[in-house]
């Protein structure tokens, strides 16, 4: 409705890519081919209830991962081919993921940090924590074992390794 799309598009094997806006726009995977030099788009599957707010999504396999609403955001797990939405979680505001090593480092804007391990059967919450006072619309960003969080108003800088 706003001309907004604010996440980033996936890339998935088979020339397959996955988009979604907030704001009416819906989520969507389209199959790209090339032949001629002409590039072929052939749309898999359109949900408008499927709705990538600001935040990132993450792929793993043929799962995606995202917070998905506008005013109430769940966190969502959705089958990449069918577009089938596979389970939604509630318990965060809407939120930014980070994948590492098969898990997801979460962060609301409400300034809550999670440690998540997702599933094509469940999200389990390994570790929750309110880090942040102020509206966090920034991923956090992980670099070797430092993690970086960002509210409008705090730069933080966690230290995640093992001792």
């Amino acid at each position: 409705n706003y001309g907004l799309a604010h996440s980033t598009p996936v890339w998935a094997p088979g020339n397959l890519l996955f988009v979604s806006s907030a704001y009416s726009g819906g989520s969507r995977v389209l199959n790209l081919s090339q032949s001629d030099g002409k590039t072929a788009v052939k749309e898999l599957w359109h949900s408008p209830r499927l709705q990538a707010h600001f935040g990132t999504v993450i792929r793993l396999g043929d799962h995606l991962y995202f917070s998905s609403g506008d005013n109430v955001a769940l966190i969502t797990c959705v089958n990449l081919r069918s577009g089938e939405t596979v389970w939604l979680q509630r318990g965060f505001a809407k939120a930014q993921l980070v994948a590492s090593e098969g898990k997801l480092i979460l962060l609301d804007e409400d300034g809550t940090l999670a440690l998540v391990e997702p599933t094509p059967n469940e999200l389990r919450v390994l570790a929750k924590a309110s880090v942040l006072q102020n509206t966090a619309w920034t991923p956090p960003t992980l670099a070797g074992a430092k993690l970086y969080l960002r509210d409008r108003k705090n730069l933080m800088a966690l230290d995640l390794a093992v001792k």
